[in-house]
């Protein structure tokens, strides 16, 4: 007998890039652009025709270029912004207030950790109204069971769920906003898939749950 929990049966999500646009993300992940490189790629050699990283909010292409890669957990949160408040900030903006809420830090070897969910939970919660709930050692098929109407997840995967015949791939690193589990599947948007496989994407919850780090977090529409 199939377990069936809807989400949201029409979730009106907006699938938010990480790099600020779906269609870079192709110009990204299929080349596994070099940092150094990606102001070439996003948009060509015309400097016209490249990312517009200051509608976005940051104050710098290389401010851009670093944190593109790492926001993924704030592509979901600004996805559930436009789609449940009226709320609308940029990526630098959400940057800015994340890391001075101890979402982000950076190391001495400039390394940065992070999505780190407990100041997270605690800003959004805060700043948003948003309901939090940390989800840690449970499998999709269980946390997907105790989900209710009007919930989603921030889920932590690998970011090689966007090729999912990957062998062994590692489990975690990377956020995707899942919106529904049900009849067996997981359905999610991911910052940073392929074009054809960020916005609504479907997978069995066997196959997610091999890129799946079995912890989360359960967020629930303003209080």
């Amino acid at each position: 007998m199939s377990t069936s929990t809807s989400l949201s049966s029409d979730p009106g999500l907006h699938c938010v890039s990480q790099w600020g646009h779906l269609r870079n993300n192709d110009s990204v992940v299929m080349r596994r652009t070099d940092p150094s490189k990606l102001e070439v790629f996003l948009g060509g050699p015309d400097p016209s025709r490249r990312h517009d990283w200051a509608a976005d909010g940051y104050r710098s292409s290389e401010e851009y270029l670093f944190w593109s890669r790492k926001v993924c957990g704030l592509a979901c949160l600004q996805s559930l912004l436009h789609s449940w408040t009226d709320i609308r900030r940029t990526m630098g903006d959400l940057l800015a207030q994340a890391y001075d809420w101890g979402c982000y830090t950076v190391d001495s070897s400039g390394t940065v950790h992070g999505l780190i969910y407990r100041p997270f939970m605690s800003w959004v919660s805060s700043e948003f109204g948003f309901d939090c709930e940390l989800v840690e050692h449970t499998p999709i098929q269980k946390s997907g069971r105790s989900l209710e109407s009007g919930q989603v997840m921030i889920a932590s995967v690998s970011p090689e769920i966007r090729d999912p015949d990957t062998p062994a791939p590692q489990r975690g690193g990377h956020l995707v906003l899942v919106y529904a589990v049900d009849d067996g599947a997981v359905r999610f948007h991911n910052p940073s898939g392929y074009s054809h496989n960020s916005d609504s994407v479907s997978l069995s919850a066997n196959v997610f749950e091999r890129f799946h780090a079995d912890r989360g977090i359960v967020i629930g529409g303003v209080s």
